[in-house]
């Protein structure tokens, strides 16, 4: 090898990021890959095809971590919980029949307040999720309306409930700095968040993104120095409540911190299928950037062909330099 180049003594762990791309209604903020349910598609959610094309998608990538044991699975959206829990069931168990996962491997779904009924939770765990991320955002309605968000506070309230009965850890998810937010609201939406006693919170700042709603139509939110303020206020409560920061935006209890989210940050491998998924996967002499076909039709078509990766590397094992 030329002096100079990538010398992995060891390949960094794995996980995988699986991306289910529908949701209810998309949000003014969002600027994930995400598409709503009621315009995209007229005959309802297409579970078994979507999931055909998932596991063709991770097969076609196999050859790329042969071997490799998985830390840490995420599934991310969208919104996960539209799919029912016999379609979560299928595909982990579609997922641990090609491969290895660690005996503690840490299975992460995200899931919205107002897309479950009683119980579904409990049928996801059933399945093989071992963590819930919601996605409350706020437990106050008029922030709720304002982020174009399809619960409201009570709803928000019954899926925690319903987390912290079924599951042993989970996340909340927080925004603050939301438009005609006060440092006195951010307060009210902490201490309803701590009373449910969360081992884990994410808690991001509402920024506009280019090609969002929020873009076009800007609404008015807390200036720079009220926004630190709330970041201050929201690190001496968390601290107070014996949640601990461990990275940018997130705050756990001892013993639930999420390691899908530090994989990322200490520059871990990921392989992500699904429509619009990255992956990052390292071999001892380079590492590879992978980018999927982002329209959830033209993915499944693409994906189903055994050519799911619009970008970057398709597929062909590394092999030594002779």
């Amino acid at each position: 090898m030329r002096s100079g180049t990538l010398q992995l003594r060891a390949l960094p762990p794995l996980s995988l990021y699986v991306h289910l791309p529908w949701c209810l209604k998309k949000c003014p903020y969002c600027d994930f890959n995400s598409h709503e349910l009621s315009s995209a598609l007229t005959e309802g959610l297409p579970e078994q095809r979507y999931l055909d094309a998932l596991v063709a998608d991770l097969e076609a990538s196999l050859p790329l971590i042969w071997g490799r044991a998985v830390h840490s699975i995420f599934i991310g959206g969208g919104t996960p919980s539209l799919f029912s829990p016999q379609a979560i069931d299928r595909l982990l168990g579609d997922i641990r029949a090609r491969l290895r996962l660690d005996a503690d491997c840490e299975i992460t779904l995200e899931a919205n307040p107002g897309t479950f009924e009683k119980d579904r939770f409990k049928a996801f765990r059933s399945a093989g999720v071992t963590r819930l991320s919601v996605g409350v955002q706020s437990f106050d309605d008029r922030h709720l309306k304002a982020l174009g968000r399809v619960h409201d506070r009570g709803q928000a309230l019954a899926a925690v409930e319903e987390a912290a009965q079924a599951f042993d850890t989970f996340n909340l998810d927080i925004m603050y700095a939301l438009p005609g937010q006060t440092l006195e609201n951010l307060e009210q939406d902490m201490r309803q968040a701590l009373a449910l006693q969360p081992p884990h919170i994410s808690i991001y700042q509402l920024t506009i993104e280019p090609n969002t709603y929020f873009a076009k139509f800007p609404p008015v939110i807390p200036e720079e120095d009220l926004a630190y303020a709330m970041l201050d206020r929201i690190t001496e409560m968390t601290e107070d409540a014996g949640l601990a920061r461990y990275e940018v935006s997130a705050y756990a209890k001892p013993g639930h911190r999420c390691f899908h989210n530090l994989n990322y940050w200490q520059f871990g491998d990921y392989l992500g299928i699904g429509a619009g998924a990255h992956s990052k996967l390292s071999f001892p002499h380079r590492v590879i950037r992978q980018v999927r076909y982002r329209e959830p039709g033209l993915y499944m078509e693409k994906a189903l062909a055994g050519d799911a990766v619009t970008h970057g590397h398709r597929g062909e094992p590394w092999r030594p330099a002779v």
